[in-house]
């Protein structure tokens, strides 16, 4: 389970927030990457893996001690990419018949984040690749031993989507279902999990009343009714942990969030937006629960990481780090 969102209604601003949850502990460092670095995909059977250097440095979280494989990520340019959970996640299990280079799912937001500036450039570049899933197995460096908590997952190949953000206000949702990539533009710069996009938008339907605005008193019948306190607007809100409730309120976040005094209060907005669908360890069965926490400024290309167990934020400015100059990639710790 995982929430990312962007306040959309902030037109001068352009920042995004998303939580990782998950059951297992995902083991996540911070990664930061340079300019120049060379990169091979996955070898398959179908075809030479697609070769790159990214021209645009980086930072990302990494998964489960891969070092390829990023959960999150913004880049020089401002786009940010995020893989959140999706069972409905159908790719074919070898490159795909066809031209062009291919490129495996665990290394595709890596890829899109050392190569593309816009949503505009990520939809060409996905566009001229061929994309499959290669399992865990396959993917874990043979010199290292696997984790305990990744060896169940040996032949798990990645069910996810991903959301992405830029610099210019554009959202997407990039989804494989059935074998085939599916793009859309994200209006309510909200994405959380199963059922796939469309029928979250959809759901919308059923919560057009929701609002921030406070009923008025109420004549029934000559007996005056009056509200009970603050939020009757949000009346009818769903509060579980589910997919569909998260989309719902992570939408009215977006949709109420309509100022803030500067960069420092819009990231501070969007952290208490995630409170509003975080997820407590041990309130869901399946043990998922928010693992951490980062805010995305597009603009001044800071990323910021919380992690569950600290109050601390760490405040990673991709200037200051040096991703634009050459140099080698290095790990940094999460927040304590």
């Amino acid at each position: 389970m995982c929430t990312d969102l962007r306040l959309t209604r902030l037109d001068a601003l352009h920042v995004s927030a998303r939580t990782l949850d998950f059951a297992f502990d995902t083991e996540s460092m911070v990664e930061v990457v340079p300019r120049g670095q060379q990169w091979t995909a996955t070898s398959g059977t179908g075809g030479e893996p697609l070769t790159w250097s990214n021209h645009l440095g980086f930072v990302a979280l990494n998964f489960f001690g891969f070092d390829d494989y990023f959960a999150d990520g913004l880049n020089e340019a401002g786009l940010s990419v995020g893989t959140l959970w999706l069972p409905e996640t159908r790719l074919p299990t070898a490159p795909p018949e066809g031209t062009g280079p291919a490129i495996d799912f665990i290394n595709l937001a890596g890829w899109l984040l050392g190569t593309c500036e816009t949503v505009a450039e990520v939809k060409t570049a996905l566009g001229s690749a061929r994309i499959w899933d290669a399992p865990v197995g396959m993917l874990w460096p043979q010199d290292r031993p696997m984790p305990e908590a990744l060896k169940p997952l040996t032949n798990w190949t990645a069910t996810e989507h991903l959301s992405i953000h830029d610099a210019h206000g554009n959202d997407l949702v990039v989804e494989f279902v059935d074998e085939q990539m599916h793009l859309y533009d994200n209006h309510a710069g909200v994405l959380t999990n199963s059922p796939v996009y469309p029928w979250h938008v959809t759901n919308l339907r059923n919560y057009i009343g929701l609002t921030n605005v406070e009923d008025k008193p109420y004549n029934l019948l000559g007996m005056p009714v009056v509200a009970t306190g603050n939020g009757t607007g949000l009346l009818g809100m769903p509060g579980d942990v589910t997919p569909p409730s998260r989309f719902v309120r992570a939408t009215v976040m977006t949709q109420t969030v309509k100022q803030a005094k500067d960069a420092r209060d819009a990231v501070n907005q969007a952290f208490h937006s995630l409170d509003l669908v975080s997820v407590p360890r041990y309130l869901a069965a399946s043990g998922d629960y928010t693992q951490w926490y980062v805010v995305r400024d597009h603009d001044r290309k800071v990323l910021y990481v919380r992690t569950y167990d600290g109050w601390g934020t760490d405040v990673h400015d991709l200037a200051a780090l040096g991703v634009a100059d050459d140099g080698p990639r290095r790990v940094l710790p999460m927040p304590a």
